[in-house]
């Protein structure tokens, strides 16, 4: 391993230790790290978790919870804040929308998180009580109806063989399950091709798609799954190493990762392959998956220009395989009961949240309609979906009821199951208060490396603003998703406008 990727763990044991970062601390980061301090100080200045703090009080600002009271819950936490000295504001999902609304106290780098709370929590906060549960994990029932994703496994599978897992994977039609829906077998024969005797397997755990929880919750009650699939990844492509890349904010889920791999080693399962756990930047643009390679690099996580991809030069130039968290999971399960089994059944993770009376992660099969994923959360009058998460499209039911779930079939309408977030929205719901949600978020977590996307994300922020406010634009929203779509480096601006522009096209004249 590069001494270069010492460097967040380093800034994050500083962090730990001391409550904040001193000009010192950069210094000696720098010296052990063998890098130029200015290198260093671009990365603690890029990422969040290492600017200093004093105690916050932070609403957790997601599309269901902009459905619902949010902007009365934001008014009662400033006017409690204020009698309180403390410094109010508001912080984008922590894959809490089936349990929120949320709420993040933080103090420098420690966090507590509260699920659900109300006006009369934050006054109990104010007068030095606790403002609802705390919300360290997601809760283990939030698994509805099990399925084999959900489930512990008693026995690990065996490798079978590269060419027999390949195979397997090519032949249960497994893609990618972060969003990108690629075929998964394409990239393990990529990076299997490559001669390098230097070789990496990379998990992308950081989940901070608003809607999205179900990567969360199998990092949390079912890691050792996930360890499995990317250690029978590992084996077929020639890799050496395997990072687990986990989201910053997920505490919990990082402590429940870093515990499998422990008892992983001990059982023997790694034998031949190192292992570690790595704690992400704390960047929405940590997902992708080359953004996520600079982050552990210790550079600031901007996503690079391809090719060449991660495939023939990933992490410190070396061929790697990137997968999300569901992928591996499900290449796990395939290498345990056969691709023939796997197809008879096609699984898939789906986060329902928001006007459902059951929400949680179902296991559905491939395929299945909307109207029937929505009944078996509880759905009785739903208007609207907004589907694939923030970056994807607000659908109209009950037109889209027999929509099936599956990767192809939403693709004719312009839309995507993405990570499989649903979140539901009833005939009571301000849809463009959603927007604005939505639009904020782009707006803040771009990296500001291309101008389309730095530009452009601020600016459709202002657009919805004005539209909700009266003050409509089409023409001006139009021109400005085309230039999101065409002119952005990656899938962070490129996705930015559509579920605006669904909401435009299928919703006009919904009332504001």
């Amino acid at each position: 391993m590069n001494r270069r990727s010492l460097l967040l763990p380093l800034l994050d044991e500083v962090l730990e230790r001391r409550g904040g970062l001193e000009p010192a601390d950069v210094e000696g980061a720098a010296r052990a790290a063998g890098l130029p301090p200015a290198v260093v100080w671009e990365a603690a200045r890029f990422y969040p978790r290492y600017r200093a703090r004093d105690v916050r009080w932070l609403l957790v600002d997601e599309p269901v919870a902009r459905g619902r009271d949010f902007e009365k819950l934001l008014d009662a936490l400033e006017r409690a804040a204020g009698r309180a000295g403390v410094e109010p504001g508001t912080v984008f999902s922590y894959g809490l929308e089936a349990v929120g609304p949320a709420l993040v106290v933080e103090s420098g780098p420690e966090r507590r998180v509260y699920a659900p709370v109300s006006a009369a929590g934050i006054e109990r906060l104010a007068a030095g009580g606790e403002p609802g549960p705390e919300a360290g994990l997601l809760p283990r029932e939030l698994a509805r109806g099990g399925g084999w994703l959900l489930e512990e496994v008693a026995e690990l599978p065996a490798f079978p063989g590269a060419d027999e897992l390949i195979g397997a994977v090519r032949q249960a039609g497994l893609r990618g399950l972060g969003g990108a829906l690629f075929p998964t077998w394409r990239k393990l024969e990529a990076v299997r091709a490559q001669a390098s005797e230097v070789k990496y397997v990379v998990v992308n755990g950081d989940e901070s798609e608003p809607g999205n929880f179900k990567d969360r919750w199998l990092m949390e009650h079912n890691p050792r799954l996930v360890w499995a699939g990317a250690a029978l990844a590992a084996r077929a492509v020639g890799a050496g190493e395997i990072i687990f890349y986990v989201r910053g904010e997920y505490a919990g889920a990082l402590e429940r990762v870093e515990a499998a791999r422990a008892e992983l080693e001990e059982e023997g399962y790694f034998d031949g392959l190192k292992t570690q756990t790595f704690r992400g930047g704390g960047l929405y643009i940590c997902g992708e998956e080359s953004a996520l390679l600079e982050s552990i690099e210790g550079r600031r996580a901007e996503p690079r220009l391809k090719p060449p991809y991660p495939a023939e030069a990933g992490l410190f130039g070396r061929p790697t395989l990137v997968q999300n968290v569901e992928t591996l999971a499900h290449l796990a399960l395939i290498a345990a009961r056969g691709a023939a089994a796997y197809r008879e059944r096609v699984p898939k993770l789906f986060s329902i949240s928001g006007d459902v009376a059951r929400p949680g992660v179902y296991e559905l099969p491939l395929g299945t309609p909307l109207a029937a994923a929505l009944e078996r959360a509880g759905a009785e009058k739903p208007r609207a979906v907004l589907m694939g998460g923030a970056a994807g499209t607000f659908v109209k039911l009950p037109e889209s009821a027999e929509l099936p779930l599956d990767y192809d079939a939403p693709r004719a309408g312009g839309d995507s199951i993405g990570p499989g977030a649903l979140m539901v929205f009833d005939e009571t719901r301000d849809l463009w208060a959603v927007a604005e949600g939505v639009a904020a978020f782009f707006a803040h977590e771009s990296c500001g490396k291309c101008f389309p996307c730095s530009l452009g994300t601020p600016h459709l922020h202002r657009l919805v603003w004005n539209w909700r406010r009266g003050e409509p634009k089409r023409e001006l929203l139009e021109e400005l998703f085309l230039a999101l779509e065409r002119g952005s480096l990656c899938g962070l601006g490129q996705a930015a406008p559509w579920a605006v522009r669904s909401l435009l096209e299928r919703f006009e004249g919904v009332a504001r």
